[in-house]
């Protein structure tokens, strides 16, 4: 059963630090032990983070809801929507794409990696101000940090209940619902099966460092989700379990950072693979860097974690909004459908 729990009151506030690796470990490990409830950010290349206790977060600074079937916490109040949202996107060229494709796609067939997950940055408008999309987003984790990102994943990353067992949720395999037989296809789908199988194989190794046992308690199951358009994309996820030591909560920092960065938004094998996208994306992002986008954010209430994967997001930069979206490839890839599907993700899912 979901924990109510609402945090709206603030009674103070702290400048907001960014924390080195290290220091978010070190923070992360200090409030665990306390049973100190905390929030924290951390981006997909660990260098920025930030951990706060919730009664010393600011709702001016940042905006937070978890609404999943291990908890319910939110620190902000959902606005009425006085308007209609509309967004409007302006893709990178296929060309451009397809040059980072090739790349990936040739180490995919010389096998220095199975699965890569790559990112793009495209520029969008909206109608509303920056600061208030994420009241009207319709998702499980919610997130805003102020004049940087909104982000409305429907993805989990971890999630540890009261006697330590640790649930995660890869999700990869997306496809209109409106098509025909649009679940019986993906889940027929000989690439998407394979890349999907391979993240939960990616997942259940990663767990094996940090649990005594691991399982696969569901695997592919559907997802749906409402796009700002009205239509519904359909989700392919599993969940793959393990049991923590008893004493999970002392070094939550150290074995939290063991599964970093996530499976689904890297590939396998990890290592090869991040080598493979630093190269990959350095054209198809501002500052060729992820920053935040498919890192993780998460709330520990002293009993319980939970935890998301920063996907579905919109960063605020010097040239207006971009919306970062991506993709698993695979050696079976086609780069126009991939091209796609990128699009398809550019949605904002409203109530």
């Amino acid at each position: 059963m979901a924990i109510e729990i609402w945090f709206v009151h603030v009674s103070q506030s702290k400048p907001m630090l960014k924390l080195s690796e290290r220091d978010t470990v070190l923070e992360m490990n200090k409030l665990g032990q306390l049973s100190c409830p905390f929030l924290f950010i951390i981006g997909f290349d660990k260098t920025e983070n930030i951990v706060l206790p919730l009664d010393e977060i600011s709702p001016e600074e940042i905006k937070y809801a978890f609404k999943d079937d291990f908890s319910t916490y939110q620190n902000f109040f959902d606005e009425e929507l006085e308007s209609e949202l509309e967004i409007s996107s302006e893709l990178i060229p296929f060309e451009l794409y397809k040059t980072s494709f090739d790349f990936v796609k040739s180490n995919l067939e010389l096998g220095n990696s199975f699965l890569t997950n790559l990112t793009v940055s495209n520029k969008i408008k909206v109608n509303i101000p920056f600061e208030k999309i994420i009241n009207f987003t319709k998702a499980k984790y919610k997130l805003w940090l102020k004049d940087e990102f909104v982000c409305f994943s429907p993805e989990s990353f971890v999630s540890v209940d009261s006697v330590g067992k640790i649930s995660s949720f890869p999700m990869k395999g997306t496809i209109d619902a409106s098509l025909e037989n649009a679940e019986e296809e993906i889940l027929n789908d000989p690439k998407e099966k394979y890349e999907h199988t391979t993240i939960v194989d990616l997942i259940r190794n990663d767990l094996s460092k940090i649990c005594e046992r691991v399982w696969v308690e569901r695997f592919r199951y559907i997802d749906k989700i409402r796009r700002n358009s009205g239509e519904e994309l359909l989700q392919v996820s599993s969940e793959v379990c393990g049991q923590l030591p008893h004493d999970w909560r002392n070094n939550i920092g150290d074995w939290f950072f063991e599964l970093l960065p996530a499976g689904s938004i890297s590939g396998a094998p990890k290592e090869k693979t991040l080598e493979i996208i630093k190269e990959a994306e350095r054209d198809l992002h501002q500052d060729d860097q992820r920053k935040y986008y498919t890192g993780v954010f998460g709330l520990f209430d002293g009993e319980i974690l939970t935890s998301a994967v920063m996907i579905r997001f919109i960063e605020k930069s010097m040239d207006g909004l971009v919306y970062k979206s991506g993709g698993g490839l695979t050696s079976r890839s086609d780069a126009r459908k991939e091209y796609e599907e990128l699009n398809q993700k550019i949605y904002v899912p409203i109530f």
